[in-house]
């Protein structure tokens, strides 16, 4: 089985594309809101970033991966437990992604590109917001991809991903090659 946070190289892209994003308060409070299982919104954000770099990067797409990885990691920064009953998460399906690209766009300078990766991450289930670029398509993907894996397979998931999130702050001051090595 594909070992998500494994490659190097695609944590490395994470961390240059996503910095700004990774150490911000808001986003790292993903942590606490639990998303599929025992996953936390944010490991799940981090995987769907992963995932998103290898299928552009198999399929040899000619992205923005700027874009890909700031609007993968923030596609569901809706900022809320969508497990706690309430009216405000009721259809959770339905309109979190909104609620995420209204909360990208107030905490981040994020671009129409991005905004748009966001707003349409939940096609089909929201089956009139059709991803309209590679970016938003692959993060689509990626994001049905790692939602079954966590829901299917809820032993352990992502060890490496996990590891990677333990020691974030000191591998956001590392180049490739000290990162590399630090490994």
């Amino acid at each position: 089985m594909l070992s998500i946070g494994s490659d190097l190289r695609t944590l490395y892209t994470i961390r240059k594309y996503g910095q700004q994003i990774l150490l911000s308060q808001t986003f790292n409070s993903e942590k606490t809101f639990m998303q599929h299982g025992t996953i936390s919104c944010y490991l799940h954000s981090m995987a769907v970033t992963y995932m998103s770099i290898l299928i552009a990067r198999k399929l040899h797409a000619n992205v923005d991966m700027e874009s890909l990885v700031r609007g993968a990691l923030l596609h569901d920064y809706f900022l809320y437990d969508w497990h706690e009953k309430n009216e405000y998460h009721n259809l959770h399906g339905y309109f979190h992604a909104k609620r995420a690209m209204n909360n990208a766009i107030r905490d981040f300078d994020i671009n129409e590109k991005e905004q748009m990766i966001i707003y349409t991450h939940m096609f089909p289930l929201n089956i009139s917001r059709i991803p309209k670029s590679k970016e938003g398509a692959i993060v689509c993907l990626a994001d049905k991809i790692c939602a079954t894996i966590e829901t299917l397979h809820r032993k352990n998931n992502y060890p490496q991903l996990r590891k990677f999130e333990k020691e974030l702050p000191h591998i956001l001051e590392l180049t490739l090659e000290q990162y590399e090595n630090h490994k």
